[in-house]
């Protein structure tokens, strides 16, 4: 088994702790791990990307060629269209939506999100007011990490357990606002799996899940069915014109079946 992850981001944006929470609980799991990472300015706000490579066996390089990534992880929409030419065909993109404007001259984002959400596997979701609706906006880095999770060779319950022991010296307030913030993610992302699997196409999976106020767990099967109709009927760009029109994230549970 060989997995390599590209994790993209600004500074301050917790790249580097989405990285260390993956080698810690790779390891915990018994495989090889390398990682290495860039700092585009030593400053809050330049570029920072990491590579995580693991594997059962041993790891030769730190570095991920193109065309070789398992899975982009980006906490930033801008950055994670810099490293998608290292993706495998068959990879996949999870990123949050929420800009971090580090340049005067940052693209249009109707732009960024029409490039983004063309992506045939794509996990969109608003990972920094979901990390704010579990507790702690900080917890946008650990948001997408959860969001990534479904797609990584390591248990859960091992990621779970290296988030715990990396926040625990800051109190059980913030131990819990981080695993509110990756089930949250997660629950984002098992739900586009079942939206994107139904057959809905991918950009409309994607608008609609970056505007959606996720539970901590695993989105109910009954709401989940509301949506895979709602989506894929004759009504879906109102659906969805719906939620962008909304200030405020969706919550699922308001459309359940009745």
């Amino acid at each position: 088994m060989n997995f390599d992850l590209v994790i993209a981001g600004v500074g301050g944006q917790g790249v580097l702790t989405i990285a260390a929470v993956l080698d810690r609980a790779a390891h915990a799991a018994g495989l090889h791990v390398k990682q290495s990472e860039v700092h585009g300015m030593a400053q809050r706000g330049g570029a920072v990307s990491a590579f995580v490579r693991m594997s059962d066996q041993p790891v030769a390089s730190d570095l991920i060629g193109r065309g070789c990534a398992s899975l982009l992880l980006s906490v930033e929409p801008l950055e994670a269209l810099r490293y998608t030419q290292l993706l495998r065909p068959d990879g996949w993109i999870v990123s949050d939506i929420t800009p971090m404007r580090n340049m005067p001259d940052y693209p249009a984002l109707d732009a960024v999100y029409r490039v983004l959400f063309s992506a045939p596997q794509l996990v969109a979701l608003d990972a920094t007011r979901l990390a704010q609706k579990a507790g702690t906006i900080k917890a946008q880095n650990i948001a997408a990490l959860g969001a990534a999770a479904q797609h990584l060779p390591l248990p859960v319950e091992l990621i779970e357990q290296q988030i715990r022991a990396l926040f625990e010296n800051k109190g059980e307030r913030i131990v819990n606002a981080n695993l509110h913030a990756f089930r949250k993610g997660d629950a984002a992302a098992r739900f586009t799996t079942a939206l994107l699997a139904a057959g809905i196409p991918g950009n409309t999976v994607a608008k609609a899940t970056s505007h959606i106020h996720f539970p901590p767990h695993p989105v109910p099967a009954d709401v989940l069915a509301a949506w895979c109709q709602r989506l894929s009927g004759a009504d879906a760009q109102k659906v969805i014109q719906g939620l962008l029109d909304h200030e405020e994230l969706t919550r699922l549970e308001l459309h359940a079946t009745s």
